[in-house]
Formats: structure tokens, sequence, C-alpha cells
């Protein structure tokens, strides 16, 4: 019995603080049917966004016109530069960034969250006699960003809107 008890305590303080599981968000009532509008973004930051959406009680609709909520990606680039370079100039360090700008409109257009931009860098060194590891590497890199980037879009609405 003691075991029981001490269970239901901790389950009690967990949720009585808030506690909810890394990806569970308390989205607002307001993206209850959303529609996810891109302009040639990443297609697995969509994909993400969806999925994040789904697992979260939202429904993704493919209509505009049956949604309460657009959520637009305007633009979203990688970039990759050099970091460091070493004796030979041979290139030692890359840094990717990565950058989505969105907003979040009623459908009638009305704004329920201004344009913001999530900006995402990452560095990796480099190695020439590795070039096909370094490859999966990088691709492993920018898939994270893509999910960081579509969780830290999420957070921001939610936060935007809980304030309201």
């Amino acid at each position: 019995m003691g075991r029981g008890v001490v269970t239901g305590l901790l389950l009690l303080v967990l949720t009585a603080c808030g506690f909810h599981l890394r990806g569970q968000l308390d989205l607002p009532p307001a993206l209850a049917s959303t529609y996810i509008e891109s302009n040639g973004a990443d297609s697995n930051l969509i994909k993400r966004l969806r999925s994040s959406l789904l697992g979260n009680g939202v429904v993704v609709t493919a209509k505009r016109s049956e949604a309460t909520a657009i959520l637009r990606i305007l633009r979203d680039s990688y970039d990759r530069r050099v970091l460091s370079v070493g004796g030979g100039r041979k290139i030692r360090e890359y840094e990717i960034h990565y950058a989505v700008q969105f907003e979040l409109v009623e459908l009638g257009g009305d704004p329920l969250v201004a344009p913001q931009t999530v900006e995402l860098f990452r560095d990796y060194t480099y190695d020439e006699d590795d070039i096909l590891g370094k490859q999966g590497e990088e691709a492993s890199i920018r898939k994270d960003m893509i999910r960081e980037a579509g969780d830290r879009i999420l957070r921001i609405i939610q936060a935007a809107l809980s304030q309201n």
C-alpha cells in the first residue's frame, strides 16, 4: 500500500505543477482546425509541423476554408559557411544556419501571431578524407534543426496565444 500512496502523490504533484511530457503542448482553441500554408518551404518542416499539431489534438485540414487558423511559412532557408580553416587552407569546420519565418492568421486574415523568425545555428567538423560520412552528418544535423524549428514555432504560438 505504501508504494501506491507514493505513486499517487507523485502523480498528483506532477499534474498539479503543470508537468507535460516533452512534445505535449497546451494549444489554444484558436488552433482547433489549422491549415498549413507554405511557399516552397522544406517539406520535412511541413511534415514535422503537421505531425506535432496532430499529436497535440489539432485537426490539420487540407482545405483552407475549413480552418480556424492558418499557419503560414513565409520563408525558410539554409546557409552553410566556413567556420575555420586549418593548415594547407583545408576547411576544418562548417556552420549551418537555418531560418524559418512564419505567422499565424485567422481565416479572414487577421493576425493571431505576427511574423516571426526562428533561427538555428550548428557547427560541425569537416574532414576531406571522410566526405561521405560528413555529408551524412550534415544531413542529420539539418534533420535535427528542422525538428527543433518546428517545436520552437509551436511553443512561440502557444506562448503568444496564451497571453491574449
